[in-house]
């Protein structure tokens, strides 16, 4: 269409009509609307008068929007309308300001995600998991065993179906099953649950459900007293009896700052028939306020780290309360007393607290329990499944991101995001080592060109020292790029291959704007690697720090030399027998280097101090002086690994989550003199502590693990060991609950829970002690694992297993995959096969492309080359060397989306088909069959010599080159009068083609037209074409030229659109009016204007040419002008107050019934908003605020909505009916600049003609979902959506060819419909003209 922008205006927003977004929830922002809500008076206004909204007598207050605003884009659909061609910038054009100069895109980016880019990491968020984690407190488990039953067999296990369907976990935390822990009435439990609690709270959103009748549970004891309560409490007591039953069981600890009177280590079968008389005691003596403080129970300590401490963790809470007959509670009047207030203030505070719809109010109709009640649990369960089911979908809008910003996969910045926080949290670990910091220091600072090494042994703190050198680059060097990586941290960190390609992505987007698009493999990755370096140090230094790079296998990509300014520091474990050399020693061995710092030995006096201090961290009781023997052995052997375990040791007592009856029997300190021995004691002490199988049982599964487990998934595991069951609780799995959570507390200092909330060894060694224990001489864990991620017991369908029980499909949802089936079943098998690879090799997981397919889906390329590393046959079988060379060749197409796969099979296996390579495999025959007709939608390019412009690409991403980019074509236009015709404009070589799309032929050529650059089809042969800055009219099936319209268009803004067959509108040299033109004789018809001194900066007609609209850039405020082209008058003057409308951002209705503009407030820095009009009354029909700015416009009168695109790479689908938001389209890495919708409808193409997207993307409006997308090799410069959308076209660059990309696969609904209504068989014009060339002289 022909628009610009409009000009700025300096007035303050008084519009009074609602700011907020009005689309519903589901596509709203995450973030808080910007302004307040407003009740709406949009006046009314007659024909020909100004339309004003009036303005409200107060201003509202709006907080600043960071970062610049999105470019512009622009999109017709349903009117004749075009305009030049807009330049678009390209991703890797730079942009000078403050500092080094960076790509545009990555200039475009908020401050958090360019920190992340550069390896900042101050100030870091915590980061948000996809988790919805269900803590059940329960003052007396045995009284809710109804409607805890309904919560785990019924809601929850209903809701983790629904949850994965969503990308999120669903899990449930109860550790309140009446089990001897609990039972012991001591202060393990209570702690256990805190702890546990605590775990959760950093996991995910914790949702607590909190089941509180009548009853408050088992008082307890308190565990400390400070000495003033105790000394009153002891005078206030009449008794003596009572001061000597305080004295007997508080004793002071002096150990503690201040000192505290603490409750001495006894068994409960000695003290608890004494509990009850301390506990009157303490009630009678001690003042209401230290009642209040000392004398909780369980489920008090749970709502007070939930409900109280955090209001959105309130917010999401669920009471579930029984009405009816309440149970009399047992003790003394005292208690009873005591009791019925503490419940009274704790119901008091949930009522204040909590959402009234979160409060579950349960009758049993006069039943003194409703457990074998079958409709009060139904009906429990159907007020549970409500309420869950609404915070779920809270939680997950509220989670929901982008695929991308500006162009870079989220993936990366996540990945970075965890290296950094990593990094962030070691370095406060790190001992006294400036020495060696300073050493580090003066490296980074220096003009070597070589690595540093950073060697030393096992548990030496290497780790924390990178860490702590890496905090402190960007205070060493200003404008530093930091590429920190800590290998295994993370899947993208697991594998040598892996970490190259994260270190290039990183470092890609830095220096060009985009991440890799080259081959992923070792050698294009490494030779990239350097070249990245290289370019990279001449605009700003680079340090590059990588972690544990021993661990790895094959890397052969560090570099042995550095370019001038890049640095890189490696840590290498040392070897015993090799002390001075290693595998990665011998890759970074050349003449000068590597430079080595050897990490410094820890003094015994700092070893002695971080004993001490880990000590006083581990303990759960208060912190103690460390044992003789401890101090002794820490002298002899200072790693600080050694300490922390020592520490860990000691913090192990009568505290301790067991079920031992005889708590005060401290486990006996164990001390070795071998690290890897002590190593081991961390093993060895848990099992003691919690049973030796039931540990093993356990940590086995962790181990044996690829990347961890989350705790869903050890609890589904446990729950099906007979270790594990008990028929004494409610339900039979319940002893697996509470093992898991006792674990986790007791080997808290050795475990990690990474992103997704998977549980794994925070140190390699004890990751490497633990396989040697419990992996080495049986494959139990592994046959666990892999019965359980295919389903096995799904399929056995226990009834005792109820709530335990998940199928394990590939698929759960259209965009959710089964990621941890999909990741873990190959590695598993890889290890039950280790001694048949060609068994291993012919598994489904390379021989069934609908695997592949899936495996792809959930995870990327990276990953599945990683399995493929796992076949050890030399050479590589067929179909395995076909699938390595389809993600090495195109791995960023497949990890951009994976529905391409097929699509890039086929390409690879013609490929080898034209280079002479036979096919010998049966597997490898079996896909020919399927590739030609894919299981899913698949776009595949038709032109016949396409191939060639791969393989130029695949030469052109290994050398490098910034060559010169040819665009040939600059415009396609469809003709809606024959659905499978283009024309295409060359401003450059100053031509005009047809193309039949079906053909992928060219049917006509024009050469010799004067500097084309737009053009509008007439009817299906004649078109209107802008020459420079004047019109000419061309008949396209003889080629020749008919006439040029008199007149001059304006430079800038040479608008113009068609009214009919024999007339059109252009805006006038001058802008100050419109001219109707006839296009048989180019005569001049009548003129429009609306008043004198009025400059028009926009042209706009409906599809059937009756309406004409324009933007006034000079009057204030900003006008659209609308035009009746039949009867030739003004209808309306719309206008807001103190708002400018973005013209370039508009779109009309083919008939002309609505026109929908982006408007923005003036002097205001706000996201700009989408207002459409009724053009039939002339008034304000809705107006639409997402929250971020919109970047391109469609409307469609056939599917009744506006589409919009957002700088946040949402697509928006807004009904013109409802004025609801009917649709919100995720997928774009990019903003979307371009929409173009099908002619019948119903279908949508987007695409980024910036580039920094290359994908376009295929849309089924009638479902709401994607239908395909094509990744090309080249930029594209223009695309069109033909024939329903079973064909596209597409002008690339560096392509002569217009491409046309047929969609294969399973029918869309959607897609035979519009090609049914747009599809002929005839020719274009005369057939003796098929494929001619012609010329046209320039007319005078």
């Amino acid at each position: 269409m022909g628009n610009s922008c409009s000009s700025g205006q300096a007035h303050k927003d008084k519009d009074n009509v609602s700011q907020q977004s009005e689309e519903p929830n589901c596509c709203a922002r995450r973030s808080p609307p910007y302004r307040v809500t407003k009740p709406s008076f949009d006046a009314a206004a007659e024909p020909a008068q100004e339309l004003l909204e009036p303005a409200p007598s107060f201003k509202d207050k709006k907080p600043q929007l960071k970062g610049p605003r999105a470019q512009i884009g622009s999109s017709v659909s349903d009117s004749i309308s075009l305009s030049s061609p807009q330049a678009c910038a390209s991703p890797r054009e730079e942009v000078v300001g403050v500092g080094p100069p960076m790509p545009a895109n990555v200039s475009a980016l908020s401050e958090e995600h360019r920190s992340y880019l550069l390896g900042k990491s101050n100030g870091q968020r915590a980061r948000k998991r996809r988790a919805m984690l269900i803590y059940v407190c329960a003052a007396d488990s045995q009284d809710c065993c109804a409607e805890k039953g309904a919560l785990h067999c019924g809601v929850a296990a209903r809701l983790r179906l629904r949850a994965r369907k969503r990308g999120w976990r669903v899990h449930v935390a109860d550790l309140h099953w009446r089990s001897p822990l609990e039972q012991q009435r001591d202060h393990r439990f209570p702690v256990l649950c805190i702890s546990e609690l605590a775990r959760q709270s950093e996991l995910g959103a914790v949702v607590p459900v909190l089941f509180l009748n009548s009853n408050l549970g088992t008082p307890l004891l308190p565990h400390t007293l400070e000495c003033a309560d105790f000394k009153a409490a002891l005078e206030a007591a009449d008794d003596e009896n009572d001061r000597s039953l305080l004295n007997k069981w508080y004793t002071l600890d002096s150990s503690t700052t201040p000192p505290c009177y603490r409750l001495v280590r006894g068994a409960p079968a000695r003290w608890r028939r004494e509990m009850a008389r301390a506990l009157n005691v303490l009630v009678r003596t001690l003042p209401q306020e230290a009642c209040d403080a000392y004398l909780t129970t369980v489920l008090e300590q749970e709502v007070q780290h939930t409900v109280l401490m955090s209001s959105e963790t309130a917010r999401r809470c669920v009471w579930v309360c029984r009405s009816g007959v309440a149970d009399t509670p047992q003790g003394s009047d005292e208690q009873l007393r005591e009791l019925q207030r503490r419940l009274a203030n704790l119901q008091r505070d949930l009522k204040l607290y909590l959402s009234e719809r979160n409060v579950i109010r349960a009758s049993v109709r006069g039943r003194a329990h409703g457990a074998g009640d079958e409709e009060y649990t139904a009906g429990v369960r159907a007020a549970l499944a409500e309420r869950l089911d609404a915070l779920l979908d809270a939680l997950a809008a509220d989670g929901d991101a982008p695929a991308g910003y500006c162009g870079i996969p989220a993936g990366l910045f996540e990945e970075i995001s965890e290296h950094l926080l990593f990094c962030q949290k070691a370095s406060q670990c790190t001992s006294n080592r400036e020495i060696t910091l300073n050493e580090l220091k003066t490296y980074v600072q220096s003009d070597s060109t070589v690595p540093l090494v950073v060697l030393g042994g096992t548990g030496c703190g290497k780790a924390t020292l990178l860490a702590r050198a890496a905090a402190l680059a960007h205070t060493w060097l200003d404008d530093l790029a930091l590429v920190v990586r800590f290998v295994g941290l993370t899947s993208q960190s697991s594998s040598s291959h892996q970490l190259l390609k994260s270190i290039v992505d990183q470092l890609h987007v830095l220096h060009t704007g985009t991440v890799y698009r080259g081959k992923n493999e070792a050698g294009s990755l490494s030779i990239t690697l350097h070249r990245l370096l290289d370019a990279l140090s001449r605009s700003r230094p680079v340090l590059v720090c990588v972690g544990g790079a021993d661990a790895l296998r094959g890397v052969r990509w560090l570099p042995e030399r550095l370019p001038n300014g890049v640095k890189m520091i490696v840590t290498v474990t040392e070897e015993k027998d090799e002390p001075s050399s290693s595998a990665i020693m011998a890759v970074l061995s050349s003449e000068d280097g590597p430079r080595v710092v050897r990490a410094p030995p820890v003094g015994a006096e700092e070893a002695g101090a971080v004993l001490a201090a880990c000590a006083a961290t581990y303990s759960r009781t208060g912190a103690a002086s460390p044992p003789d023997a401890a101090v002794r052995a820490v002298r002899k052997c200072t790693l600080p690994l050694y300490c922390k375990i020592l520490a860990w040791q000691i913090s192990l007592s009568a505290e301790t989550f067991t079920e031992q009856t005889e708590p005060e029997t401290t486990p006996e300190l164990v001390i070795c003199d071998e690290l890897e021995a002590q190593l081991e004691q961390i093993l060895i002490a848990t099992e003691a502590a919690l049973g030796a199988e039931k540990v093993k049982a356990c940590l086995s599964l962790l181990t044996a693990s690829r990347r961890g487990l989350d705790d869903t998934e050890i609890l589904d595991m446990l729950a099906h060991d007979d270790l594990f069951r008990s028929e004494e609780t409610y339900l039979p799995w319940a002893p697996a609950a509470l093992l898991w959570p006792q674990v986790s507390a007791l080997l808290a200092p050795w475990l990690r829970w990474d992103a997704r909330g998977a549980a794994r060894w925070r140190d390699a060694a004890l990751a490497a002690a633990a396989a040697d224990r419990y992996l080495a001489d049986c494959d139990d864990a592994r046959r666990t694992l892999a019965d359980y991620y295919e389903g096995v017991w799904y399929n056995d369908n226990d009834p005792k297993m109820s709530g335990r029980l998940i199928s394990q499909e590939n698929k759960f949802s259209d965009e959710c995959y089964n990621t941890r089936k999909l990741d873990e079943l190959p590695f598993q098998h890889y290890h039950l096969l280790k001694e048949d690879p060609e068994a291993f090799a012919n598994k489904p997981y390379f021989t069934k492309l609908d695997w592949v397919h899936d495996k792809l889906a959930a995870t990327d390329c990276g990953h599945f080359l990683e399995d493929i590393g796992l076949v050890h046959i030399d050479p590589l079988p067929e179909h395995i060397e076909i699938l390595k060379e389809v993600f090495e060749t195109h791995s960023y197409a497949l990890d951009y989306d994976h529905r391409q796969f097929y699509g890039l099979l086929r390409a690879t296996i013609e490929r080898r088909q034209r280079e002479g390579i036979d096919i010998h495999s049966d597997i490898v025959r079996e896909w020919m069959r399927q590739i030609f007709d894919p299981p899913v939608p698949t776009f595949y390019p038709m032109n016949e010599d396409f191939w060639k412009v791969m393989e130029n690409r695949e030469k052109r991403d290994f050398s490098m080159v910034e060559g010169f980019d040819t665009k040939p074509y600059d415009l396609i236009v469809r003709f809606d009068t024959r659905g499978k015709f283009i024309a295409t404009v060359s401003t450059e070589r100053e031509e005009i083609c047809v193309w039949d799309v079906t053909r992928c032929k060219l049917v006509r050529k024009i050469v010799g037209v004067t500097h084309p650059i737009n053009l509008v089809p007439i009817d299906e042969y004649r078109c209107v074409v802008l020459c420079r800055r004047e019109l000419r009219v061309y008949d396209l099936d003889q080629g020749k030229f008919v006439v040029a319209l008199k007149g001059v268009m304006n430079q800038k803004m040479p608008y113009y659109g068609l009214h009919d067959s024999k007339h059109l509108v252009a805006l006038s040299r001058n802008r100050m009016y419109v001219n109707l033109m006839n296009i048989e004789t180019g005569d001049c018809v009548t003129t429009f204007k609306a008043g004198e001194d009025r400059f028009l900066n926009s042209l706009l007609v409906s599809g059937d040419g009756r309406v004409l609209v324009c933007g006034d850039e000079t009057q204030k405020p900003f006008p659209l002008l609308v035009w009746s082209l039949t009867s030739r008058k003004l209808l309306y003057d719309l206008r807001i107050p103190h708002h400018d409308f973005v013209t370039s951002k508009a779109a009309i209705t083919y008939e002309g019934s609505y026109v929908c503009v982006v408007s923005r407030e003036l002097d205001e820095p706000s996201p700009n908003f989408i207002v459409v009009y009724d053009l039939q009354s002339g008034t304000l029909f809705k107006k639409w605020k997402p929250g971020c700015d919109t970047v391109a416009l469609a409307i469609s009168s056939v599917d009744g909505c506006v589409v919009s695109s957002l700088a946040d790479t949402r697509i928006l689908v807004w009904d013109l009916v409802t004025g609801n938001c009917r649709l919100s389209l995720s997928g774009h890495v990019s903003a979307a600049t371009q929409l173009r919708l099908g002619r019948s409808g119903a279908l949508l193409l987007s695409a980024d003609l910036s580039a920094t997207d290359l994908s376009v993307r295929l849309w089924d409006l009638a479902a709401g979902k994607l239908i395909a997308v094509y990744t090309p090799p080249e930029r594209i410069t223009s695309c069109e959506i033909l024939l329903g959308g079973s064909v596209l076209a597409l002008a690339m660059e560096n392509y002569k060819e217009i491409v046309c990309v047929k969609l294969y696969g399973p029918g869309v609904d959607s897609v035979k419909h519009g090609r049914d209504l747009e599809y002929d068989d005839e020719g274009y014009g005369r057939a003796e003209f098929e494929g001619k060339t012609f010329e046209v002289k320039e007319s005078t």
